[in-house]
């Protein structure tokens, strides 16, 4: 018999100071089957053109473009799904946003959110730091979700996090990587490691499907190469305090990013900065009508 879940999830004392110690916690489904199920299915119709794409970016994966795969097998990510009807259930949940809320506030912002297939033959995505792409402010306000949709495994490609990273406070300089898709960066050098800490010690989260981990944006993570015969999939949301203010990345390791993020803006047809960029793709939500 399924349980039906309540709205809300009460954090315990021990998960925050799991999460405040470690820079992430992973909580055990979350999500109910059918969320999980829908969210599949809406991929699917955006693999097979029966949908209007709308404001949703659709990347591909580099490595396998040049292989002739079609479809399922060859789209990586659906940017900015929290616009699209069925996708922004998951941006706004109430279970997900009672977690974020007890973390950030509950005046938030959904800033950025995205569907993520790893076809068999995807590669991996090196360390790096969600921080690089955000040009708000404090750190503290700001925290990603990201839910397995599949069976999350190491040889599919899982993520891995380094715990404790985001303790020294530092943004590290990232850099594009060869081959990869466009703003697809990468931490530059090897990070030196803290004695005491567990900034060598590499986890890999091995999830199920509704499994959800939450972290913090100075986290150092990334995620493995599919080597398996079969999709990865998940669902992911970065949200931000109302109250968090815009900085200018110019002169910062931000700079590179900033100015590549421009470049695209306007590829596209727009000319606007970097911080104004997230202004517009961000959305409020008002969590006494998700609760």
């Amino acid at each position: 018999m399924m349980t039906e879940l309540q709205n809300t999830y009460l954090v315990s004392d021990e998960q925050r100071q799991f999460y405040d110690e470690n820079g992430y916690l992973v909580i055990k489904g979350l999500l109910d089957f059918a969320s999980l199920y829908n969210y599949k299915q809406r991929f699917l119709q955006f693999c097979k053109g029966t949908v209007e794409r709308g404001n949703i970016t659709i990347v591909k994966e580099v490595s396998l473009r040049d292989k002739g795969v079609t479809g399922e097998n060859l789209i990586n990510k659906l940017h900015e799904i929290h616009f699209d009807d069925v996708f922004m259930t998951y941006t706004e949940h109430p279970r997900i946003l009672s977690v974020v809320s007890q973390f950030i506030g509950s005046d938030i912002r959904v800033m950025n959110s995205m569907f993520i297939n790893k076809p068999p033959g995807s590669v991996s995505h090196p360390p790096h730091q969600d921080l690089y792409y955000f040009p708000f402010r404090p750190v503290e306000k700001i925290i990603a979700a990201w839910t397995a949709v599949d069976d999350v495994t190491v040889e599919n490609g899982c993520l891995y996090v380094i715990p404790k990273s985001h303790k020294q406070g530092i943004l590290y300089p990232h850099a594009s990587l060869t081959g990869a898709s466009r703003l697809y960066h990468g931490i530059k050098h090897s990070v030196p490691s803290t004695p005491g800490s567990d900034q060598d010690r590499r986890v890999d989260l091995e999830m199920s499907p509704g499994d959800t981990v939450f972290f913090h944006p100075l986290l150092i993570h990334g995620s493995g190469a599919n080597v398996s015969g079969r999709h990865r999939k998940s669902v992911t949301a970065h949200y931000a305090s109302e109250h968090c203010e815009y900085i200018n990345p110019r002169g910062t390791v931000q700079e590179d990013i900033a100015v590549e993020i421009e470049t695209e803006a306007e590829r596209r047809g727009f000319r606007v900065s970097f911080e104004d960029t997230w202004k517009m793709k961000s959305k409020p939500i008002t969590m006494q009508s998700k609760l």
